[in-house]
Protein backbone atom coordinates (compact mmCIF):
# COMPACT_ATOMS: atom_id res chain seq x y z
CA UNK A 1 0.00 0.00 0.00
CA UNK A 2 2.82 2.19 0.92
CA UNK A 3 4.09 2.48 -2.85
CA UNK A 4 0.41 2.51 -3.68
CA UNK A 5 -0.21 5.56 -1.42
CA UNK A 6 3.14 7.10 -3.00
CA UNK A 7 1.74 6.30 -7.05
CA UNK A 8 -1.68 8.50 -6.21
CA UNK A 9 0.30 11.52 -4.38
CA UNK A 10 2.83 11.78 -7.97
CA UNK A 11 -0.22 11.73 -9.56
CA UNK A 12 -2.72 13.49 -8.16
CA UNK A 13 -0.34 16.65 -7.16
CA UNK A 14 -1.21 18.50 -9.84
CA UNK A 15 -5.06 18.44 -8.83
CA UNK A 16 -4.08 19.26 -5.50
CA UNK A 17 -2.05 22.33 -6.54
CA UNK A 18 -5.38 24.04 -7.86
CA UNK A 19 -6.87 23.74 -4.58
CA UNK A 20 -3.79 24.96 -2.48
CA UNK A 21 -4.50 28.57 -2.19
CA UNK A 22 -7.32 28.02 -0.62
CA UNK A 23 -5.51 25.42 1.66
CA UNK A 24 -2.55 28.42 2.25
CA UNK A 25 -5.03 31.18 3.10
CA UNK A 26 -7.12 29.59 5.66
CA UNK A 27 -3.91 28.25 7.90
CA UNK A 28 -2.88 31.84 7.22
CA UNK A 29 -6.23 33.58 8.44
CA UNK A 30 -6.27 31.10 11.40
CA UNK A 31 -2.75 31.30 12.68
CA UNK A 32 -3.09 35.41 11.93
CA UNK A 33 -6.27 35.69 13.73
CA UNK A 34 -5.09 33.40 16.81
CA UNK A 35 -1.67 35.31 17.48
CA UNK A 36 -3.59 38.78 17.26
CA UNK A 37 -5.95 37.52 19.65
CA UNK A 38 -3.28 36.25 22.01
CA UNK A 39 -1.16 39.24 21.77
CA UNK A 40 -4.29 41.78 22.33
CA UNK A 41 -4.80 39.76 25.59
CA UNK A 42 -1.27 39.68 26.36
CA UNK A 43 -1.38 43.74 26.05
CA UNK A 44 -4.08 44.07 27.93
CA UNK A 45 -2.93 42.41 30.88
CA UNK A 46 0.44 44.45 30.59
CA UNK A 47 -2.14 47.23 31.93
CA UNK A 48 -1.07 49.73 29.11
CA UNK A 49 -4.77 50.06 28.17
CA UNK A 50 -8.18 48.94 29.90
CA UNK A 51 -10.05 45.97 28.97
CA UNK A 52 -12.90 48.52 27.74
CA UNK A 53 -10.35 50.09 25.24
CA UNK A 54 -9.29 46.30 23.92
CA UNK A 55 -12.10 45.24 21.47
CA UNK A 56 -9.65 45.87 18.57
CA UNK A 57 -7.06 44.14 19.62
CA UNK A 58 -8.72 40.98 21.20
CA UNK A 59 -12.42 40.80 20.70
CA UNK A 60 -12.16 42.07 16.72
CA UNK A 61 -9.25 39.02 16.23
CA UNK A 62 -11.83 36.35 17.76
CA UNK A 63 -14.69 37.30 15.33
CA UNK A 64 -12.22 37.34 12.54
CA UNK A 65 -11.06 33.54 14.02
CA UNK A 66 -14.80 32.34 13.92
CA UNK A 67 -15.64 33.77 10.73
CA UNK A 68 -12.50 32.48 8.93
CA UNK A 69 -13.72 28.81 10.80
CA UNK A 70 -17.11 29.07 9.21
CA UNK A 71 -16.48 30.43 5.87
CA UNK A 72 -12.76 28.17 6.01
CA UNK A 73 -15.38 25.04 6.49
CA UNK A 74 -17.17 25.29 3.62
CA UNK A 75 -14.00 26.19 1.09
CA UNK A 76 -12.34 22.98 2.40
CA UNK A 77 -15.50 21.20 1.54
CA UNK A 78 -15.99 22.13 -1.76
CA UNK A 79 -12.20 22.51 -2.50
CA UNK A 80 -12.13 18.64 -1.37
CA UNK A 81 -15.32 17.95 -3.07
CA UNK A 82 -13.45 19.43 -6.53
CA UNK A 83 -9.79 16.73 -6.26
CA UNK A 84 -12.26 14.23 -5.42
CA UNK A 85 -14.93 14.55 -8.40
CA UNK A 86 -11.66 14.92 -10.28
CA UNK A 87 -9.84 12.05 -9.34
CA UNK A 88 -12.82 9.90 -10.12
CA UNK A 89 -11.66 7.94 -13.21
CA UNK A 90 -7.92 7.15 -11.22
CA UNK A 91 -10.05 6.05 -8.22
CA UNK A 92 -12.25 3.90 -10.69
CA UNK A 93 -9.19 2.54 -11.75
CA UNK A 94 -8.25 1.22 -8.61
CA UNK A 95 -11.58 -0.24 -7.82
CA UNK A 96 -11.38 -1.98 -11.10
CA UNK A 97 -7.66 -3.53 -10.23
CA UNK A 98 -8.88 -4.67 -6.93
CA UNK A 99 -8.97 -2.05 -4.23
CA UNK A 100 -11.26 -2.60 -1.49
CA UNK A 101 -13.61 0.59 -1.15
CA UNK A 102 -11.30 0.85 2.76
CA UNK A 103 -8.46 1.26 0.50
CA UNK A 104 -9.21 3.56 -2.06
CA UNK A 105 -10.35 6.04 1.39
CA UNK A 106 -7.18 5.72 2.75
CA UNK A 107 -5.64 6.19 -0.53
CA UNK A 108 -7.63 9.83 -0.47
CA UNK A 109 -7.36 10.86 2.99
CA UNK A 110 -3.25 9.70 2.94
CA UNK A 111 -3.01 12.67 -0.04
CA UNK A 112 -5.39 14.98 1.93
CA UNK A 113 -2.75 14.63 5.39
CA UNK A 114 0.03 15.32 3.18
CA UNK A 115 -1.74 18.34 1.34
CA UNK A 116 -3.16 19.91 4.61
CA UNK A 117 0.10 19.32 6.19
CA UNK A 118 1.93 21.11 3.64
CA UNK A 119 -0.29 24.31 3.22
CA UNK A 120 -0.70 24.82 6.91
CA UNK A 121 3.22 24.76 7.25
CA UNK A 122 3.36 27.62 4.20
CA UNK A 123 0.61 29.43 5.71
CA UNK A 124 2.34 29.84 9.10
CA UNK A 125 5.06 31.73 7.81
CA UNK A 126 3.31 34.97 5.79
CA UNK A 127 1.02 34.56 9.31
CA UNK A 128 3.60 35.24 11.60
CA UNK A 129 5.56 37.75 9.39
CA UNK A 130 2.87 40.06 9.45
CA UNK A 131 1.61 39.83 13.15
CA UNK A 132 3.37 42.89 13.82
CA UNK A 133 2.36 44.92 11.22
CA UNK A 134 -1.07 43.83 11.57
CA UNK A 135 -1.01 44.79 15.03
CA UNK A 136 0.09 48.40 13.97
CA UNK A 137 -2.67 48.62 11.31
CA UNK A 138 -5.57 47.71 14.53
CA UNK A 139 -4.02 50.22 16.31
CA UNK A 140 -4.03 53.23 13.37
CA UNK A 141 -7.23 52.32 12.96
CA UNK A 142 -8.31 52.97 16.34
CA UNK A 143 -7.01 56.67 16.26
CA UNK A 144 -3.24 58.35 16.57
CA UNK A 145 -3.00 58.17 19.95
CA UNK A 146 -3.62 54.16 20.69
CA UNK A 147 -0.38 52.54 21.69
CA UNK A 148 0.61 49.59 19.14
CA UNK A 149 0.69 46.51 20.93
CA UNK A 150 3.70 43.98 20.78
CA UNK A 151 3.93 41.06 18.75
CA UNK A 152 3.67 37.99 20.85
CA UNK A 153 5.17 34.75 19.20
CA UNK A 154 3.77 31.28 20.42
CA UNK A 155 3.94 27.97 19.20
CA UNK A 156 0.52 26.58 20.80
CA UNK A 157 -1.87 29.29 19.18
CA UNK A 158 -0.28 28.47 15.48
CA UNK A 159 -0.41 24.53 16.35
CA UNK A 160 -3.62 24.83 17.34
CA UNK A 161 -4.62 26.88 14.57
CA UNK A 162 -3.77 23.98 12.06
CA UNK A 163 -5.13 21.04 13.71
CA UNK A 164 -8.13 22.67 12.93
CA UNK A 165 -7.56 23.22 9.89
CA UNK A 166 -6.15 20.20 8.78
CA UNK A 167 -9.33 18.35 10.81
CA UNK A 168 -11.67 20.40 8.71
CA UNK A 169 -10.31 19.23 5.72
CA UNK A 170 -9.61 15.49 6.87
CA UNK A 171 -13.75 16.06 8.09
CA UNK A 172 -14.60 16.91 4.56
CA UNK A 173 -12.03 14.84 2.89
CA UNK A 174 -13.30 11.18 4.72
CA UNK A 175 -16.40 11.85 3.42
CA UNK A 176 -16.11 12.92 0.17
CA UNK A 177 -13.58 10.12 -0.05
CA UNK A 178 -16.30 7.35 1.35
CA UNK A 179 -18.84 8.90 -1.43
CA UNK A 180 -16.84 8.11 -3.94
CA UNK A 181 -15.70 4.77 -2.88
CA UNK A 182 -19.37 3.56 -3.12
CA UNK A 183 -19.49 5.02 -7.04
CA UNK A 184 -19.46 1.89 -9.02
CA UNK A 185 -16.23 2.08 -11.33
CA UNK A 186 -18.04 2.16 -14.71
CA UNK A 187 -20.50 5.13 -13.35
CA UNK A 188 -17.32 7.27 -11.70
CA UNK A 189 -15.22 6.43 -15.19
CA UNK A 190 -18.54 8.41 -16.93
CA UNK A 191 -18.34 11.04 -14.14
CA UNK A 192 -14.54 11.74 -14.53
CA UNK A 193 -15.79 12.78 -17.72
CA UNK A 194 -18.85 14.21 -17.31
CA UNK A 195 -18.84 15.62 -13.60
CA UNK A 196 -20.70 14.64 -10.81
CA UNK A 197 -23.93 15.94 -9.73
CA UNK A 198 -24.38 18.68 -7.75
CA UNK A 199 -27.52 17.58 -5.86
CA UNK A 200 -29.64 17.74 -2.17
CA UNK A 201 -28.98 15.35 0.24
CA UNK A 202 -30.51 14.45 3.14
CA UNK A 203 -27.64 15.75 5.50
CA UNK A 204 -28.19 19.39 3.35
CA UNK A 205 -32.02 19.54 3.70
CA UNK A 206 -31.68 19.10 7.49
CA UNK A 207 -28.98 22.09 7.85
CA UNK A 208 -31.51 23.98 5.80
CA UNK A 209 -34.31 23.61 8.01
CA UNK A 210 -32.14 24.33 11.17
CA UNK A 211 -30.89 27.68 9.40
CA UNK A 212 -34.61 28.49 8.60
CA UNK A 213 -35.33 27.65 12.49
CA UNK A 214 -32.43 29.81 13.75
CA UNK A 215 -33.81 32.86 11.59
CA UNK A 216 -37.23 33.00 12.12
CA UNK A 217 -36.70 32.52 15.95
CA UNK A 218 -34.24 35.42 15.68
CA UNK A 219 -36.84 37.18 14.48
CA UNK A 220 -39.21 36.04 17.18
CA UNK A 221 -36.81 38.17 19.67
CA UNK A 222 -38.21 41.44 18.19
CA UNK A 223 -41.15 41.73 20.55
CA UNK A 224 -39.07 40.60 23.49
CA UNK A 225 -36.66 43.33 22.74
CA UNK A 226 -39.13 46.10 22.26
CA UNK A 227 -41.21 45.51 25.11
CA UNK A 228 -37.79 45.21 27.33
CA UNK A 229 -36.41 48.24 25.74
CA UNK A 230 -33.20 49.92 27.19
CA UNK A 231 -30.30 51.07 26.11
CA UNK A 232 -28.91 47.97 24.74
CA UNK A 233 -31.79 47.08 22.53
CA UNK A 234 -30.20 49.01 19.31
CA UNK A 235 -26.92 47.57 19.83
CA UNK A 236 -28.54 44.20 20.51
CA UNK A 237 -30.41 44.29 17.54
CA UNK A 238 -27.46 44.98 15.32
CA UNK A 239 -25.69 41.50 16.83
CA UNK A 240 -28.87 39.84 16.00
CA UNK A 241 -28.95 41.21 12.48
CA UNK A 242 -25.21 40.60 12.10
CA UNK A 243 -25.56 37.26 12.91
CA UNK A 244 -28.35 36.93 10.24
CA UNK A 245 -26.39 37.91 7.79
CA UNK A 246 -24.13 34.79 8.36
CA UNK A 247 -27.35 32.32 8.89
CA UNK A 248 -28.54 33.28 5.28
CA UNK A 249 -25.39 32.42 4.40
CA UNK A 250 -24.67 29.41 5.30
CA UNK A 251 -28.58 28.90 3.98
CA UNK A 252 -27.74 29.78 0.48
CA UNK A 253 -25.15 27.89 0.73
CA UNK A 254 -26.85 24.69 1.92
CA UNK A 255 -29.56 25.22 -0.63
CA UNK A 256 -27.23 26.43 -3.56
CA UNK A 257 -27.58 22.63 -5.32
CA UNK A 258 -31.51 24.05 -6.07
CA UNK A 259 -31.14 27.87 -5.97
CA UNK A 260 -27.98 28.86 -8.27
CA UNK A 261 -28.47 26.36 -11.64
CA UNK A 262 -32.14 27.55 -11.41
CA UNK A 263 -31.12 31.31 -10.85
CA UNK A 264 -28.51 31.65 -13.53
CA UNK A 265 -30.81 29.90 -15.86
CA UNK A 266 -33.67 32.55 -15.07
CA UNK A 267 -31.34 35.80 -15.23
CA UNK A 268 -29.27 34.94 -17.84
CA UNK A 269 -33.06 34.22 -20.00
CA UNK A 270 -33.11 37.81 -20.15
CA UNK A 271 -30.06 38.87 -21.48
CA UNK A 272 -30.19 38.89 -25.29
CA UNK A 273 -27.92 36.50 -27.24
CA UNK A 274 -25.22 38.78 -29.18
CA UNK A 275 -22.94 36.22 -30.04
CA UNK A 276 -22.75 32.67 -30.20
CA UNK A 277 -20.01 32.55 -27.88
CA UNK A 278 -22.36 33.70 -25.26
CA UNK A 279 -24.95 30.72 -25.89
CA UNK A 280 -22.51 28.49 -25.70
CA UNK A 281 -20.91 29.55 -22.19
CA UNK A 282 -23.90 30.11 -20.59
CA UNK A 283 -25.23 26.81 -21.77
CA UNK A 284 -21.97 25.16 -20.17
CA UNK A 285 -22.17 26.62 -17.21
CA UNK A 286 -25.58 26.20 -16.43
CA UNK A 287 -24.66 22.61 -17.55
CA UNK A 288 -21.66 22.02 -15.02
CA UNK A 289 -23.87 22.73 -12.07
CA UNK A 290 -21.30 21.49 -9.96
CA UNK A 291 -18.49 23.14 -10.57
CA UNK A 292 -21.13 27.14 -10.64
CA UNK A 293 -22.17 26.18 -7.20
CA UNK A 294 -19.02 25.90 -6.10
CA UNK A 295 -17.40 29.08 -7.99
CA UNK A 296 -20.60 31.12 -6.48
CA UNK A 297 -20.84 30.33 -2.85
CA UNK A 298 -17.41 32.01 -2.07
CA UNK A 299 -18.54 34.99 -4.12
CA UNK A 300 -22.20 35.20 -2.71
CA UNK A 301 -19.58 35.60 0.67
CA UNK A 302 -17.45 37.86 -0.15
CA UNK A 303 -19.76 40.40 -1.59
CA UNK A 304 -22.88 39.36 0.81
CA UNK A 305 -20.38 40.05 3.84
CA UNK A 306 -18.59 43.00 2.57
CA UNK A 307 -21.82 45.41 1.56
CA UNK A 308 -24.20 43.55 4.56
CA UNK A 309 -21.55 44.69 7.40
CA UNK A 310 -21.38 48.31 5.76
CA UNK A 311 -24.62 48.26 5.19
CA UNK A 312 -26.08 47.58 8.60
CA UNK A 313 -23.26 50.07 9.86
CA UNK A 314 -24.50 53.09 7.80
CA UNK A 315 -28.20 52.65 8.67
CA UNK A 316 -27.27 52.18 12.04
CA UNK A 317 -25.68 55.84 11.85
CA UNK A 318 -28.47 57.14 9.40
CA UNK A 319 -31.05 55.91 12.28
CA UNK A 320 -29.29 57.72 15.07
CA UNK A 321 -28.96 61.27 13.04
CA UNK A 322 -33.17 60.40 12.36
CA UNK A 323 -33.98 59.91 15.91
CA UNK A 324 -31.31 63.21 16.80
CA UNK A 325 -28.95 61.05 19.07
CA UNK A 326 -25.27 62.44 18.75
CA UNK A 327 -23.00 59.34 18.93
CA UNK A 328 -19.75 59.30 17.64
CA UNK A 329 -19.52 56.41 15.22
CA UNK A 330 -15.75 56.51 14.47
CA UNK A 331 -14.06 54.02 12.30
CA UNK A 332 -16.54 53.81 9.92
CA UNK A 333 -14.41 53.68 6.70
CA UNK A 334 -12.48 51.42 4.44
CA UNK A 335 -9.55 50.65 7.83
CA UNK A 336 -12.52 49.34 9.56
CA UNK A 337 -14.09 47.45 6.79
CA UNK A 338 -10.49 45.79 6.51
CA UNK A 339 -10.35 45.00 10.15
CA UNK A 340 -13.69 43.59 10.66
CA UNK A 341 -13.64 41.28 6.87
CA UNK A 342 -10.45 41.48 5.53
CA UNK A 343 -9.61 38.08 6.67
CA UNK A 344 -12.89 36.34 5.69
CA UNK A 345 -13.10 38.09 2.48
CA UNK A 346 -9.72 36.51 1.52
CA UNK A 347 -10.82 33.24 2.64
CA UNK A 348 -14.22 33.77 0.27
CA UNK A 349 -12.04 34.48 -2.91
CA UNK A 350 -9.49 32.01 -2.03
CA UNK A 351 -12.24 29.43 -2.44
CA UNK A 352 -13.40 30.67 -5.85
CA UNK A 353 -10.08 31.17 -7.32
CA UNK A 354 -8.84 27.64 -6.15
CA UNK A 355 -12.40 26.38 -7.35
CA UNK A 356 -12.21 27.97 -10.83
CA UNK A 357 -8.75 26.79 -10.99
CA UNK A 358 -9.28 23.51 -10.41
CA UNK A 359 -11.89 23.01 -13.42
CA UNK A 360 -9.47 24.96 -15.73
CA UNK A 361 -8.66 21.48 -17.41
CA UNK A 362 -12.11 20.46 -17.54
CA UNK A 363 -12.87 23.87 -19.81
CA UNK A 364 -10.22 23.21 -21.53
CA UNK A 365 -11.93 20.32 -22.65
CA UNK A 366 -14.92 22.21 -23.82
CA UNK A 367 -13.32 25.08 -25.46
CA UNK A 368 -11.15 22.74 -27.35
CA UNK A 369 -14.60 20.64 -28.56
CA UNK A 370 -15.82 24.33 -29.28
CA UNK A 371 -13.03 24.99 -31.56
CA UNK A 372 -14.06 21.52 -33.73
CA UNK A 373 -17.80 22.82 -34.36
CA UNK A 374 -16.59 26.06 -35.55
CA UNK A 375 -15.95 28.68 -32.67
CA UNK A 376 -13.25 31.27 -33.74
CA UNK A 377 -10.51 31.88 -31.46
CA UNK A 378 -11.72 35.03 -30.45
CA UNK A 379 -14.49 33.29 -29.08
CA UNK A 380 -12.83 30.73 -27.44
CA UNK A 381 -10.88 33.91 -25.68
CA UNK A 382 -14.29 35.21 -24.60
CA UNK A 383 -16.48 32.24 -23.41
CA UNK A 384 -14.26 31.84 -20.02
CA UNK A 385 -15.09 35.31 -19.46
CA UNK A 386 -17.93 35.13 -19.82
CA UNK A 387 -18.33 32.65 -17.45
CA UNK A 388 -16.89 34.22 -14.98
CA UNK A 389 -19.30 37.20 -15.48
CA UNK A 390 -21.95 34.52 -15.23
CA UNK A 391 -20.19 33.29 -11.72
CA UNK A 392 -19.95 36.96 -10.33
CA UNK A 393 -23.59 37.99 -11.26
CA UNK A 394 -25.16 35.11 -9.82
CA UNK A 395 -22.68 35.20 -6.71
CA UNK A 396 -24.18 38.86 -6.23
CA UNK A 397 -27.54 38.34 -6.65
CA UNK A 398 -27.45 35.43 -3.34
CA UNK A 399 -25.43 38.27 -2.02
CA UNK A 400 -28.69 40.58 -2.09
CA UNK A 401 -30.58 37.99 -0.08
CA UNK A 402 -28.59 37.93 2.68
CA UNK A 403 -28.73 41.73 2.83
CA UNK A 404 -31.95 41.94 2.52
CA UNK A 405 -32.95 39.01 5.57
CA UNK A 406 -30.36 41.08 7.69
CA UNK A 407 -31.76 44.59 7.07
CA UNK A 408 -35.21 43.24 6.90
CA UNK A 409 -34.63 42.83 11.21
CA UNK A 410 -33.49 46.11 11.48
CA UNK A 411 -36.58 47.21 9.22
CA UNK A 412 -38.97 45.68 11.03
CA UNK A 413 -37.09 45.66 14.91
CA UNK A 414 -36.37 49.13 15.12
CA UNK A 415 -39.67 50.99 14.91
CA UNK A 416 -41.11 48.33 17.11
CA UNK A 417 -38.79 49.84 19.64
CA UNK A 418 -40.04 53.04 18.66
CA UNK A 419 -36.38 54.02 17.00
CA UNK A 420 -36.97 55.30 13.56
CA UNK A 421 -35.13 53.82 10.98
CA UNK A 422 -33.36 55.05 8.29
CA UNK A 423 -31.77 52.98 5.56
CA UNK A 424 -28.41 53.82 4.01
CA UNK A 425 -26.59 51.58 1.41
CA UNK A 426 -23.39 52.28 -0.10
CA UNK A 427 -24.21 51.11 -3.36
CA UNK A 428 -20.58 52.09 -4.37
CA UNK A 429 -19.36 49.99 -2.01
CA UNK A 430 -21.51 47.20 -3.96
CA UNK A 431 -20.22 48.17 -7.38
CA UNK A 432 -16.85 48.08 -6.24
CA UNK A 433 -16.99 44.63 -4.28
CA UNK A 434 -18.68 43.62 -7.76
CA UNK A 435 -15.86 44.35 -9.90
CA UNK A 436 -13.11 43.43 -7.68
CA UNK A 437 -15.29 40.19 -7.54
CA UNK A 438 -15.50 40.34 -11.66
CA UNK A 439 -11.65 40.70 -11.90
CA UNK A 440 -10.75 38.24 -9.67
CA UNK A 441 -13.02 35.43 -10.82
CA UNK A 442 -12.84 36.56 -14.13
CA UNK A 443 -8.45 35.82 -14.43
CA UNK A 444 -9.00 32.79 -12.29
CA UNK A 445 -11.48 31.50 -15.34
CA UNK A 446 -9.57 32.77 -18.24
CA UNK A 447 -5.52 33.14 -17.53
CA UNK A 448 -5.52 28.91 -16.47
CA UNK A 449 -7.02 28.24 -20.24
CA UNK A 450 -4.79 30.41 -22.08
CA UNK A 451 -1.92 28.16 -22.79
CA UNK A 452 -4.63 25.41 -24.12
CA UNK A 453 -5.92 27.85 -26.76
CA UNK A 454 -2.34 27.60 -28.35
CA UNK A 455 -2.59 23.72 -28.73
CA UNK A 456 -4.36 21.77 -31.50
CA UNK A 457 -7.53 20.78 -30.37
CA UNK A 458 -7.46 17.17 -30.29
CA UNK A 459 -4.18 17.04 -28.43
CA UNK A 460 -5.87 19.24 -25.60
CA UNK A 461 -9.02 16.69 -25.45
CA UNK A 462 -6.60 13.45 -25.99
CA UNK A 463 -4.51 14.97 -22.49
CA UNK A 464 -7.75 14.95 -20.80
CA UNK A 465 -9.11 11.82 -21.44
CA UNK A 466 -5.53 10.08 -20.65
CA UNK A 467 -5.73 11.73 -17.29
Amino acid sequence: MRLLHLGELRDSWSAWLGVCVGFIVINFTLALSALTALSGFAFVKSGVIDVWDSASVTIIPLQNLIFCAVIGAVVIGSSTSLVVDSRRGSLARLALSGATPQQIVSTVMVQLVVVSLVCAIIGNVPALLLLQPSLAFLAFERGANYPVPAAVYALWPVLLANVFAVGLALMAGLRQARRASRVPPVAALRQSVTGAEERMTRGKWWKAGLCVFLIVALYATIPTLAANRNKETISNMIIIAMTLLIITAALLTQLAPVVVGRLTKAWTTFVPSFDPSWDLARATTIAKAGRLTKSVVPVMMAIGLLFGIQALGDTLAASFLANDIDVGLAAGGPETLLVFLGLPLLVALSGSVGSLIMMSKQRDAELALSGIIGTTPGQRFSMPVMEGAIVTVTGAVMSLVMVAVAIGFLAIGFPAADFTVAFSFSWGLFAAAFAAALLITVAATLLPTVPSLHRPETRVIARLVAE
